[in-house]
């Protein structure tokens, strides 16, 4: 059971229930967020995987300018909803579950693995209520947040823009101040996920826009909080203007947006002027752990369903006796499962480390640990999202793969999550544009990712001190502590390169081999929490961490020798090469 992994890494491995002791989880104890987590995957088997094959069969349709979702969709949303999950990771005096972060990124991956398609309407809707309560006024608070956490009225959040895609900086909306202290927008947006649908009575947009005074143009942007129906009932002219017809994900409506240009269009500034992206990445950060936390529970479904067949399917002879086999008696089979399962797990544990790191720097006491957190958030964010999309392609890939033809047709529902996993090293920003804000200005500013290689070490440490540690936890801690130093030289060559070409070149690597690492010390964790079990899933997580820095980790590091060399073939590539015919 997907609820027992999760359980494991968060008070297991990751030790969650630490939070319990802040008065702010006070009203909480262990059992009701186990309790809490078998909830949540009941509710995913019951209600959200048995509708994914149907929502990707029956996708959204344009009707009266109005995007119509399948019928299974909206019931399915409003027993997530009832069941007190959109609300569950705010304060009881707003009517949530006071839930903490980690345990609500755990319920997140039980919808993920189900069906992520549908959950996405739900987890975008608490995110965006999440911004309007950390920069919103009372009054703002008090009109959006209780529809939204009943699940009423959804959210999105709305950034690109036709023209400029993800180059926010060349975002054209406009707004402009009205006497009664509104704004009328007037702009377009594309690739809104829950843009528009059929599934709740309202959708809150959040928009990023240029405040135009005087006839002047901003040039910072800020945010609006613009509903689709306004207070009174009436339409507030944001128009659907179409549906973008994707590779996978396909019961989420993607939307292209008019705002105003149908009618007028009013907004509310949301937080300061001029300030919208720092609102926006209040939901963009909390986006990214959630786009890793699906990645790595679309992984993990993926990976459960080929094992599953693997058992079952007779193919072929064992080498060793002639015998009839099954598929997982071979041993390329079994290659292939334990490679699915150490990304899927193993990313499993990097978002719920982020996610408790989240915790922990809501409930420092002190400046240094609220610092030192915040630190190591900023560096992981970007990695938990990156590595989980990319390593979670190709472990969908290789569920695929172990099923041969069965799992290329859709009587299964594996080639129906490589393509929904497909789209996670693209959204929410994509991973070349991660990989270069994490390399090329994270690394190389400040403290740089020494608050994660500190860290790295320190449980290397430990794990070669621990007199009781089994033999896989030296051999995994080796491991990682030869990458970490072989990062360190790579990070101190690209510190010296200026102007940052080279960083640019190779920051898609470099974010990888980082995204291993950090992988590689989770299955360190995971293979320190075990240590005094030899029961199969002890054996398993073993095989798996020795896995991880035997096969993968020397994947990414390969490439370490020729970073340091500074030799990119493709840097200097004239840009015409690639339009010879």
């Amino acid at each position: 059971m997907l609820s027992a992994e999760l359980g494991f890494q968060l008070f297991e491995v990751h030790g969650a229930a630490d939070a319990l002791a802040h008065p702010r989880y006070g009203h909480l104890d262990r059992d009701t967020l186990e309790a809490m987590l078998q909830s949540a995957e009941a509710l995913a088997v019951e209600r959200f995987a048995p509708i994914a094959a149907a929502l990707d069969e029956t996708e959204p349709r344009m009707v009266a300018g109005r995007a119509v979702t399948a019928p299974a969709l909206a019931p399915a949303l409003r027993a997530y909803a009832d069941a007190g999950f959109i609300a569950a990771g705010f304060s009881p005096e707003i009517g949530g579950l006071g839930l903490p972060t980690s345990v609500g990124t755990a319920v997140m991956a039980a919808f993920g693995s189900a069906c992520t398609p549908a959950a996405g309407y739900v987890f975008l809707t608490a995110a965006a209520a999440r911004v309007i309560e950390a920069f919103g006024s009372a009054p703002q608070r008090a009109q959006f947040l209780a529809p939204m956490l009943d699940g009423r009225w959804f959210g999105t959040m709305c950034l690109s823009e036709p023209h400029a895609g993800s180059s926010l900086l060349d975002a054209a909306t406009q707004a402009t101040r009205m006497d009664d202290g509104r704004y009328r927008i007037r702009g377009d947006k594309m690739w809104i996920s829950g843009g528009d649908h059929d599934a709740a009575e309202n959708i809150v947009h959040l928009v990023l826009a240029r405040i135009v005074e005087d006839g002047r143009r901003s040039d910072a942007l800020s945010l609006f909080i613009v509903p689709r129906i306004r207070v009174d009932g009436t339409p507030n002219g944001v128009q659907l203007t179409g549906l973008n017809r994707k590779l996978g994900h396909h019961g989420t409506t993607n939307c292209a947006l008019s705002f105003g240009g149908a009618g007028g269009c009013f907004g509310e500034l949301l937080g300061a002027p001029g300030r919208g992206l720092e609102c926006m990445f209040h939901m963009m950060n909390e986006a990214r752990i959630g786009v890793g936390t699906t990645a790595a529970a679309t992984a993990w479904a993926a990976y459960r369903y080929s094992a599953g067949y693997a058992l079952e399917r007779m193919q072929g002879r064992r080498a060793a006796d002639g015998a009839k086999a099954r598929l997982v008696d071979h041993a390329d089979v079994r290659r292939m499962l334990l490679t699915q399962k150490t990304i899927a797990e193993g990313g499993l544990s990097l978002c719920l480390f982020g996610a408790c790191l989240v915790d922990r720097q809501r409930c420092a006491t002190d400046d240094g640990t609220r610092r030192t957190t915040r630190e190591m958030l900023e560096v992981l964010t970007p990695v938990i999202k990156a590595w989980c999309a990319e390593r979670g392609v190709e472990s969908n890939s290789l569920a695929i793969q172990v099923m041969g033809g069965a799992g290329y047709v859709r009587d299964h529902p594996v080639e129906r999550l490589f393509r929904d996993q497909r789209l996670n090293p693209i959204h929410e920003g994509t991973n070349g544009i991660l990989a270069i804000d994490l390399v090329v200005r994270k690394a190389r500013r400040g403290a740089g990712l020494e608050p994660l290689l500190q860290a790295i070490d320190a449980e290397v440490a430990a794990a070669l001190e621990d007199t009781a540690a089994c033999a896989a936890a030296r051999c995994v801690a080796q491991h990682v502590a030869a990458a970490s130093s072989t990062l360190r030289s790579v990070l101190a060559t690209i510190a010296a390169d200026k102007p940052p070409q080279a960083a640019l070149a190779f920051a898609t690597p470099i974010a990888l081999m980082t995204g291993d690492l950090s992988v590689a010390w989770m299955w360190l964790k995971q293979t320190r929490a075990v240590a005094a079990l030899d029961d199969v899933r002890a054996q398993a997580k073993r095989a798996a961490a020795l896995h991880m820095v035997t096969h993968l980790l020397p994947q990414s590091f390969g490439l370490a020798a020729t970073v340091l060399s500074g030799a990119a073939a493709y840097d200097d590539l004239p840009p015409e090469t690639f339009a010879e015919a």
